[in-house]
This record gives C-alpha cells, structure tokens and sequence, in this order.
C-alpha cells in the first residue's frame, strides 16, 4: 500500500472556504436570516482564510 497523502495548506483553505459558506447556508436555512445577510457574514471568515493563505502563508515552489 501506497502511504496516504497529506493535506496541503491549499487544499485546507479550500475546504475552509467551502465549510464556512456551508455554515452561513444552514444557518440561513434554519433561522429567518436572509440568505444574503448569511452569506455576507459567511464570506468573512472566506476572506480571512483566504488573506491567511495569500500573505501570511503564501505558496511556494516547493
């Protein structure tokens, strides 16, 4: 058996994005938040994973 691949910082924003856009659709889904009050909110955390990953822990060439 191959050993596993091990998650990179890229795939991890990825999912981070995706997962607080999730939460901010549920949460929409099951109160009376407006959707695109929601999704406003939800694309902070987005954007703050997406600004940790580009300037504090950019990629490399590696």
């Amino acid at each position: 058996m191959s050993p596993s691949p091990s998650l990179a910082t890229a795939d991890l924003v990825l999912v981070a994005v995706a997962v607080s856009m999730l939460v901010a659709w549920v949460a929409a889904a099951v109160t009376s938040l407006q959707l695109g009050v929601a999704l406003g909110a939800g694309s902070v955390p987005a954007s703050g994973t997406i600004g940790y990953a580009l300037f504090y822990d950019p990629p490399n060439e590696d």
